[in-house]
């Protein structure tokens, strides 16, 4: 593992502990660090739009799953874009994001991914 992949997982690690505190102005920052340190990794804006989330700037949080959804191809980004619009009272643009999330998870066989679009789907 080369030393931007162990910064990476020390920032991931971080993040989850800060938001694990509520302190999600910390979490944000720390994400935001990550994903400008590597943006094709969803991980970094998933945990940026939870942060927000719990901070309760949903209209961000629903930016950064959206970012997170187009720039990473992050399935699970996707899915969390699908609740938050749910919540925003937008459910044919979480209809769009499950959409998505369920090609990807064929596309890439993720079975975890899967099982995620099939509870959406249901919720």
């Amino acid at each position: 593992m080369g030393e931007l992949e162990q910064a990476v997982e020390a920032l991931y690690c971080t993040g989850h502990w800060l938001l694990s505190c509520a302190r999600y102005r910390d979490a944000a920052e720390v994400f935001r660090v990550m994903a400008k340190a590597k943006p094709n990794d969803e991980r970094g804006w998933l945990g940026l739009g939870q942060a927000h989330e719990g901070a309760e700037h949903s209209l961000i949080a629903k930016e950064m799953y959206l970012t997170g959804m187009t720039l990473a191809r992050g399935g699970r980004c996707a899915i969390a874009l699908a609740r938050i619009t749910r919540t925003l009272g937008n459910d044919d643009h979480a209809e769009y994001a499950i959409d998505f999330a369920d090609a990807l998870a064929i596309e890439t066989d993720d079975v975890g991914l899967a099982q995620l679009v099939a509870y959406e789907r249901h919720a």
